[in-house]
């Protein structure tokens, strides 16, 4: 099999497609001209777009979400880690209700869901957004970068908010 930068991407990144993204965040992880000791960027491209993306479409409105200020909705599952749950990625379904589970198995998964609510699950209270696959990608790349403390892997210091919350539903 050949390799390009479109299969590294999907080898990288488990099938989504930020071949962009990739170029970014290996480039950016060199030290930086003129520093007195070395720095390396540790914002990570694909984590940053999907932060965008949640704060663009105010996913917090119905979700708290750690890392993306204001980001306190109760009406939808709180996803961060919060008493029994694990941060989003380590939750092996997506959502449960009605008529049962949307598994999560990857970043893919998520991304599928975020696209298009009911058409994984028809009956569910999460619409559909109108985001670009796109957008979905990269909003699945950030929820899946919060980690079991509730911070956000691949954010710089400014990323804003770290703390997890409490409110909303296992699932819809």
């Amino acid at each position: 099999m050949a390799l390009n930068m479109r299969s590294i991407s999907r080898l990288v990144l488990g099938g989504a497609s930020v071949t962009f993204g990739t170029v970014l965040a290996v480039t950016a992880a060199t030290p930086v001209a003129g520093a007195s000791t070395p720095t390396y960027a540790q914002a990570d491209p694909a984590v940053q777009a999907g932060m965008g993306v949640i704060q663009s479409h105010n996913c917090g409105g119905c979700h708290t979400i750690p890392g993306i200020p204001g980001a306190a909705g109760t009406f939808g599952p709180d996803l961060g880690p919060h008493g029994e749950f694990p941060p989003v990625s380590g939750r092996p379904v997506i959502a449960t209700f009605p008529d049962g589970p949307v598994p999560n198995n990857s970043p893919d998964d998520l991304a599928a869901w975020i696209f298009d609510p009911p058409a994984a699950k028809p009956g569910t209270a999460m619409p559909k957004l109108g985001l670009t696959t796109t957008e979905a990608a990269a909003a699945a790349a950030y929820l899946y970068a919060i980690q079991p403390d509730g911070s956000v892997a691949g954010l710089d210091a400014g990323g804003g908010d770290m703390g997890g919350g409490s409110g909303g539903s296992a699932g819809y």
